[in-house]
């Protein structure tokens, strides 16, 4: 690996010009677009989250000063998800104010990232590498009065931030400058405890815009717009079908249209009923919205599929709880054959219901989404974890965690919409997204597209001549952005894929049913309170649930989404985590661990006599680096963990403590001759720490949680976190459960010293899916490439000792149920277990907070359960 698993987004206004003609005033690189313009009035929206002091907003004034004992100067804090971009605002100082400032941060476990202070004599920028951490980026004089408002500007590009201040410009420059900024704050020093009397700080006109265009596109190099084919009176709806062609429709003249991926235009349908959103099926249906015809007396609003062969529609949908649609407006398919779509709701001459619905495979339609004004785009991520809703009526990209298929949990505001500036706010129309989850949304009012991240951040703002509606993904390559604008269809080449809804996979109704019959019966046998389930399957989550209750005392039911602790399992986390060391070169998994600690050479079998080959990385990552584990150390020497001989070995307060440790107990078996399944896999963290300089929670954090956005999992649990972490027990008989802290005792000694590679991760369902998926797709994570498949294909393979049962940090073993095939998987203490399956490109994981003598027995029940169902492949790594 040549850099960190993902580099930190960038955003870019990005202009490109219409081949055949030049851009129309409309819409000319001077045409000024904002993502955020602060009116300033109470009162101030949710977003403006948290404060210190007392902060009113008036008359376009944003005013704040210290109020109660003096413990902070007043700051006002909001979210906006920002990587490049131009904040202007406009400040000013008050009676014995001392400076104001604007800092900018990232999560909570991040904290500030950068901060801009201007006080009465100079100007300051401080930095933060890391949390707790201070720099000073920046020191210059510069003098300014009270009671008098002044300018500033901060432009972000990369790492770079340029600060601009009463006429004087300067920039600094630190890698951590690139980092999404979550959060941004106003405040400073308003003069002291005495309140408003002391003085205060003022802020207004606070504007964010896009970057210059003349800065590098987040995405990469976008390609020309070019206007395919015009004359229509309002075009809409694009889809694609598996060959890349292109489906849209005219609303007026309820026509649907056909373009081929050699540009040419046929017409499918000169009757659609007013057909606006379009969707294909896997199967190669064309599911539909008719809106109502306004040609055709009575027809009625309704989801429909249509068989492109025949032109002919089956109605899927067309009214819920007994009321008709009134106006459906756009839609989406999941895996499991389901239809999320919008009504844009009804009128006082035509009432109807309004929101965002689902209909099952089965037929079952129910409302999802009611409180928002004018919902009309839907979209699903391409994990079909998120469901995005782009209303109408407000200026926001709105976000809802998909629970089940068809059912969400509440939504919150992922991004905001970029504007005309001096225009009233405008909500969005269609919206479509790439294989990397980056989202593109139609603004018709603002006449462009708006790259949007995950995370809410903008990417890229692409202009039109016409106000776009919809857009879609097509062509062979699924690299051609066709959009939909007013009278003409457009085309644009992306650099990254669009999305695509491939075949379904092969786990059925039926196949839940018997996975669930099974869970509920291990759970009935009286050893798991709880067990909760997320199976990948062809990329696609095709079962994610809980069962059961997470604490036998509150009867709190398990959720999908809950946090454990993993023990053992965690060590599929440092084997991604050492990879990626061996992918940049800094290690090899062959490198002898005195390499990184010379003073290993001199370890010794237990004749005082030089083993035959050095204990080396891969050895003690397959636990076979002839170090004795626990078990031995009772039985031969009969040492407890308490022992003050293994102190440095059990309790080491840094990574050269448990070198020594090793040390002091030398070696019982040549290394590489018998698997010792136990502690000593921690010298991995210390080879990583000493290579690095860095600790092992710091790398866990920078190259596998934070490029992967693993944001539920960690090494080093808050006290909220912990509050949070589900009750671990032990069961030696049914239905009797005994409280087990040894999680806790875990993460209360990682808080304090060394951090173990081997069971000191804790996480949920989904961020474990997500690590499990990096590996099935040979290290490739939203079509990047974070780490090369030969390194990774390096931790799969048997070592030598472990009877083939055993390779870095990974399990493995075969399965003969419904045709061969090798597991590579890891369990622990705790009751979880992961695996990754290449023949039948599956994930799997199962969560059971129980640590029980039966614990592999029931793994296997429930694996084999599935595997009845999901038919072992031709592998082709």
């Amino acid at each position: 690996m040549t850099a960190p698993f993902m580099k930190s987004l960038v955003c870019l206004l990005m202009f490109v010009w219409i081949q055949s003609e030049p851009l129309s005033a409309e819409t000319s690189a001077e045409e000024p677009l904002i993502l955020l313009q602060e009116t300033f009035q109470e009162p101030l929206s949710r977003d403006w989250f948290w404060g210190l002091g007392t902060w009113k907003a008036e008359n376009g004034i944003l005013r704040g000063y210290e109020s109660g004992p003096r413990r902070h100067g007043p700051v006002k804090m909001r979210r906006f998800v920002l990587g490049d971009g131009i904040i202007d605002f406009e400040f000013r100082l008050e009676g014995k104010a001392r400076f104001a400032g604007m800092i900018f941060n990232g999560s909570q476990e991040r904290g500030h990232i950068v901060h801009l202070v201007v006080s009465r004599d100079q100007i300051r920028v401080l930095g933060h590498a890391k949390k707790g951490e201070s720099e000073n980026l920046l020191q210059k004089p510069h003098q300014i009065e009270t009671d008098k408002w002044y300018q500033a500007q901060i432009q972000f590009h990369g790492p770079e931030m340029t600060v601009k201040v009463d006429g004087q410009e300067f920039t600094v420059k630190a890698d951590y400058i690139a980092e999404p900024k979550l959060t941004f704050g106003l405040g400073g020093d308003s003069g002291g405890p005495a309140g408003e009397k002391a003085g205060a700080l003022e802020f207004r006109h606070l504007k964010i815009r896009p970057a210059s265009a003349k800065q590098t596109v987040g995405i990469g190099e976008i390609g020309v717009v070019r206007r395919l084919h015009t004359g229509f009176r309002f075009t809409e709806g694009p889809a694609a079908d598996a060959e890349g062609n292109l489906y849209f429709s005219d609303l007026p003249t309820e026509k649907v249209y056909r373009v081929s991926n050699d540009d040419k235009l046929t017409t499918f349908l000169e009757e659609s009923l007013r057909t606006n959103g379009l969707f294909f099926h896997p199967d190669g249906r064309l599911f539909a919205c008719q809106s109502g015809s306004q040609k055709t007396q009575g027809a009625p609003a309704q989801i429909v599929a249509y068989d492109p062969s025949t032109g002919k529609f089956q109605v899927i949908a067309d009214k819920c709880d007994g009321k008709a649609f009134h106006r459906v407006n756009d839609l989406v398919l999941d895996s499991q054959g389901g239809v999320y779509f919008s009504d844009i709701g009804g009128s006082a001459k035509r009432p109807g219901p309004s929101g965002v619905f689902y209909v099952s495979a089965e037929g079952t339609v129910r409302q999802l989404v009611k409180d928002v004004s004018r919902c009309n785009g839907v979209l699903l991520s391409p994990d079909e974890k998120t469901l995005y809703v782009l209303p109408s009526g407000q200026p926001e990209l709105l976000a809802y965690p998909i629970l089940a298929p068809g059912r969400i949990g509440p939504g919150h505001v992922l991004g905001t919409l970029v504007q005309k500036e001096g225009q009233p706010l405008a909500g969005g129309d269609g919206l479509t997204v790439d294989v990397q989850g980056n989202l593109y949304l139609t603004r018709p009012r603002a006449n462009c597209i708006q790259v949007m991240s995950p995370a809410g951040e903008t990417l890229a703002v692409i202009p039109f001549p016409e106000g776009p509606a919809n857009c879609a993904f097509g062509g062979p390559e699924r690299k051609t952005l066709y959009v939909t604008a007013r009278t003409s269809l457009y085309a644009v080449r992306m650099p990254i894929a669009g999305f695509q809804l491939t075949n379904q996979t092969g786990l059925t109704d039926e196949a839940r049913s018997a996975i669930r019959s099974e869970i509920q019966a291990v759970i009935r046998e009286g050893y798991y309170p709880g067990i909760s389930i997320l199976l990948i399957h062809k990329g696609k989550v095709v079962m994610r649930e809980a069962h059961g209750v997470v604490d036998i005392k509150t009867r709190e039911p398990f959720t999908v989404d809950q946090l454990c602790w993993l023990a053992s399992t965690g060590k599929l986390f440092t084997a991604t985590l050492m990879a990626s060391l061996v992918d940049e070169g800094l290690l090899t998994f062959d490198d002898p661990i005195s390499k990184t600690f010379p003073e290993f050479a001199n370890i010794r079998l237990p004749d005082g006599t030089k083993p035959r080959q050095p204990v080396r990385l891969r050895h003690a990552m397959s636990h076979t680096s002839g170090i004795p584990n626990d078990n031995w150390l009772k039985a031969e020497k009969h040492l407890e963990k308490d022992s003050p001989q293994l102190s440095d070995y059990v309790s080491p307060q840094t990574a050269q403590d448990f070198v020594n440790g090793c040390l002091k107990l030398g070696l019982v078996v040549e290394p590489g001759t018998k698997m010792m399944y136990g502690q000593p896999i921690d010298l991995s963290a210390c080879v990583a720490e000493k290579v690095t300089g860095k600790t092992f929670i710091e790398l866990m954090q920078e190259r596998v949680f934070k490029p992967l956005g693993l944001q539920q999992s960690t090494i080093q649990p808050t006290r909220q976190e912990l509050k949070k972490l589900a009750p671990l027990y032990s069961s030696s008989k049914p239905g009797v459960f005994e409280p087990d802290h040894f999680g806790l005792e875990v993460a209360e000694r990682q808080n304090k010293r060394f951090s173990t590679a081997g069971g000191g991760v804790y996480s949920t369902l989904d961020d474990i899916g997500t690590l499990m998926q990096l590996h099935l797709q040979r290290g490739k994570h939203h079509g990047k490439q974070l780490i090369r498949a030969e390194t990774f294909q390096q931790l799969y393979q048997p070592q030598p000792g472990t009877n083939g049962r055993y390779g870095l940090a990974f399990q493995i073993k075969d399965s003969p149920i419904n045709g061969l095939s090798r597991i590579l998987s890891h369990p622990g203490y705790s009751g979880p277990v992961a695996w990754i399956d290449f023949e039948r490109d599956l994930v799997g994981v199962l969560l059971m907070q129980s640590n029980t003598v039966n614990r592999t027995k029931h793994h296997n029940r429930i694996i084999d359960t599935i595997y009845r169902f999901v038919p072992a492949e031709p592998a082709s790594h």
